[in-house]
């Protein structure tokens, strides 16, 4: 299975994209502004999901996603 970096995944498109893949048995490091906000997809699919805190206008904080 891949490993998927996903933004945006507190709602809509990226969630619902995060959730395909985790249920399709991938590896997906789920990205929002605020970590705690994709916590429920780290305890529903464990050790599978990576949240990473992610504004995705902030240089710094795309480089250190992608290096995670």
């Amino acid at each position: 299975m891949a490993r998927w970096l996903v933004t945006g995944c507190s709602t809509g498109f990226g969630r619902e994209i995060a959730r395909a893949a985790l249920e399709d048995g991938h590896s997906v490091v789920v990205t929002a502004r605020r970590a705690d906000a994709v916590a429920d997809l780290v305890d529903e699919f464990g050790d599978r999901t990576l949240a990473v805190a992610l504004d995705v206008t902030d240089a710094a904080q795309i480089a250190a996603s992608v290096t995670s």
